[in-house]
């Protein structure tokens, strides 16, 4: 959202509204933009209570209005603020864990939904595939999400020979948060049978069972944590292939297999019936397992790593289908011209 914002801002004034994770609200401006993060009380369900936003959202005077969802928060103080603006709703995923939530939730979300100008899912995939959004599919016009593919294209040369000689080369990479959907378990039981040394960046809820499981199996698993932005390239550039083992529909897109393939870098991921497929298309830019199968991952894995021409054919065939396919500026420019209603 706030790559999008930053470009957006090209061709037209562009305001954020946020929460803040804190009592008090307040204006400020991130990377240029203009944000006003609005005060919560809490969270319930992962949803902040906030209960000034729809005061906030009806003051506005914006000509479009976009909604990112999933959004509780959002979607119940723009049906209670009913602002005037054109409705666009960014639909990124359906909500999959809350489920006994959802079912009070849904009559709400559908009549939001329902008062939508226009809806935006971020592949075909995901739109053929939710439940939810086959109830307003005359809405819908796919937009993917993008990147700036030219921001991982260039990794420190001497770094990337460091990663290298201390993980081990080839090495099999996954940088993100570590999250219940991310399926980062199966990761670990599949490295036991990986020919080659499993990195796993960043952190989050899980990382610390992960730890633990990988002691526990004897597994010299490198745990790097958080990384920079230039410590990301420098990591994809110097990894054989990246790997995202995600289990669940919350896995909407997989914005980590665009930053891999812009760095040349093909991947192995799951088959969840989402956009992970449209980005990772199984068999050209890299190969697609069932989920939740830590043997079927390994062997996927192993396949790639035993043929390293074809390992780099996939690679190149990512890197030029991130910079034609899912470019953020084209993208961006795409997407205003759907919220001024001018692509429909």
């Amino acid at each position: 959202m706030a790559l999008t914002c930053r470009i957006q801002r090209r061709w037209a004034e562009v305001e954020a509204l946020t929460c803040s994770r804190s009592l008090s609200s307040r204006v400020i401006e991130r990377d240029g933009t203009r944000v006003t993060e609005i005060g919560e009380w809490g969270r319930f369900q992962g949803a902040p209570i906030a209960p000034l936003f729809p005061w906030y959202l009806r003051r506005v005077p914006a000509d479009v209005l976009v909604i990112h969802v999933p959004n509780p928060t959002a979607v119940l103080a723009y049906l209670l603020a009913r602002p005037k603006a054109r409705l666009v709703v960014r639909y990124h995923s359906d909500i999959v864990r809350q489920a006994a939530a959802f079912k009070v939730y849904r009559p709400l979300l559908m009549r939001f939904l329902r008062k939508a100008d226009i809806i935006l899912p971020t592949s075909d995939r995901y739109l053929a595939t939710s439940p939810v959004l086959q109830e307003v599919r005359e809405k819908c016009a796919t937009v993917p999400l993008g990147i700036l593919p030219e921001t991982f294209q260039d990794p420190e040369p001497a770094r990337v020979a460091a990663l290298r000689e201390a993980y081990g080369e080839p090495y099999v990479f996954f940088c993100g948060r570590h999250r219940y959907y991310k399926g980062l378990e199966y990761l670990v039981r599949a490295a036991k049978a990986i020919r080659a040394r499993v990195v796993i960046a960043g952190g989050g809820p899980e990382r610390a069972r992960c730890e633990t499981l990988a002691r526990e199996l004897g597994l010299a698993i490198a745990f790097p944590g958080e990384l920079t932005h230039q410590e990301l390239v420098d990591h994809l550039h110097g990894c054989a292939l990246f790997v995202l083992p995600s289990v669940e529909r919350s896995e909407a897109f997989g914005i980590a297999l665009l930053e891999a393939h812009a760095s040349g870098k093909p991947a192995v991921a799951t088959r969840l019936g989402t956009g992970v497929e449209f980005v990772n298309l199984d068999g050209e830019t890299g190969l697609n397992v069932p989920p939740r199968d830590a043997e079927a991952l390994a062997e996927a894995v192993n396949a790639l790593l035993a043929d390293e021409p074809r390992r780099q054919e996939m690679g190149e065939r990512a890197r030029r289908r991130v910079q034609t396919e899912f470019h953020a500026e084209t993208l961006a420019r795409k997407e205003l011209a759907l919220y001024l209603g001018k692509g429909m």
